[in-house]
């Protein structure tokens, strides 16, 4: 029961009664109960209350110690605000770590494309959170444009939500779709009270169809997770054509991750993955950026050899934006796991040199004259991650 009530304060608006919560978890040597194997892939990326759902950086510092994993990156949208109570979490949990941001943006092509900054020198955290404000207000922007097109939909039921439904994590907080979804799931529990009524809403009036198990998760609102997958439901079955999104251009977050001493990466979201690397190279991107498949790990080593091939630094994440995503992610090969976790070291490596000299990044003019070879380079900052 003690630890309940510790993991509860885990999510507290006060970031010291959050450390004091994680620091009495982490010392109990009771919590870490599962050990992560070599197959494993260590590079699951946490987004927090910063940009989605409620998760502190406590609390996903919590996370990867009690499943007994050895890394904590948290990659927010358009925010650097988890960095801070991170760096002071780890201290605790004893973990590896790095901080970092997504935005969307818009290429030289004109295409909607995801870049991330990741790995940045802690002294330069402040200003390059300072310079994504543009990218917060743009968002704020679209999501009020969403929540206007929401609130249009659900006049004839009573249903509204606010324009100001801030956190108490203030203005650095960027908002997102899902802070959108879990406060219209909110309202609804609000209004029709019970999970029967609730569903026969979702089916009658919004047309809904639900698998099994989509229903079974669906039929009690006792659950903790319930408002998390009412949210879930609505997000991904409600018809709805979003607004038009304005986005700085790529070339503008790249200076901003040059400036301040971050890896550069790109999310491959599916097509040629030989021109996605060839725009790539032609913007300077460090690295590329795919999600994890259980089902599809014959491309991973393939984006990981074509990668490499470009002289492109592969990573391979699995993101946990949802309270119900577990970090169940396992290779077939462990050879493939090894090199995959090696670049999700660099980062690491990367944070840790960059901070102590801003000229020891991994892809600073200094280092790649020492060490021109991604190979060695991969062999050198993974080393000082995994220390």
């Amino acid at each position: 029961m003690q630890n309940e009530q510790l993991v509860a304060k885990l999510n507290d608006k006060r970031m010291k009664t959050r450390l004091k919560a994680l620091k009495a978890l982490t010392q109990d040597g009771e919590t870490q109960t599962l050990a992560f194997e070599k197959d494993s892939n260590i590079n699951c990326v946490f987004r927090t209350v910063y940009s989605c759902f409620d998760r502190s950086p406590s609390l996903a510092v919590y996370y990867t110690y009690k499943f007994g994993m050895p890394l904590t990156g948290l990659v927010d949208y358009a925010s650097l605000s988890s960095a801070e109570e991170l760096i002071k979490a780890e201290k605790f949990a004893g973990g590896t770590y790095y901080c970092g941001a997504e935005v969307a943006v818009k290429s030289p092509k004109g295409e909607r494309i995801v870049l991330s900054a990741v790995g940045i020198p802690h002294k330069n955290v402040k200003a390059f959170n300072d310079d994504l404000a543009p990218y917060r207000s743009q968002r704020l922007a679209f999501t009020n444009a969403l929540r206007e097109k929401l609130n249009s939909k659900f006049k004839k039921y009573s249903i509204s939500l606010p324009y100001a439904f801030w956190s108490l994590f203030g203005a650095v907080k960027t908002t997102s779709v899902e802070d959108l979804y879990v406060n219209l799931a909110s309202k609804i529990v609000e209004k029709f009270k019970t999970a029967d009524l609730i569903n026969k809403f979702l089916i009658e009036d919004l047309g809904f169809e639900f698998l099994e198990d989509e229903s079974k998760k669906l039929s009690d609102e006792t659950s903790t997770l319930y408002l998390f997958d009412l949210s879930y439901a609505l997000k991904n079955k409600l018809k709805i054509k979003l607004p038009e999104e304005q986005l700085h251009t790529a070339e503008h977050f790249l200076s901003l991750c040059e400036k301040y001493g971050a890896i550069s990466s790109a999310t491959f979201k599916g097509g040629d993955l030989d021109e996605f690397l060839s725009n790539l190279k032609a913007l300077n991107i460090n690295s590329a950026t795919a999600e994890f498949s259980a089902n599809d790990q014959g491309f991973m080593q393939e984006f990981y050899d074509k990668c490499m091939q470009n002289g492109i630094l592969p990573f391979v994440r699995t993101l946990v934006s949802h309270p119900r995503k577990k970090p169940d992610n396992k290779f077939t090969d462990v050879e493939l796991a090894v090199k995959f976790n090696d670049t999700a070291s660099c980062i690491v490596g990367h944070e840790i040199s960059s901070s102590i000299n801003p000229e020891d990044g991994m892809f600073t003019k200094t280092t790649a004259e020492r060490f021109p070879s991604l190979e060695e380079r991969i062999k050198l900052y993974s080393r000082v991650g995994t220390k």
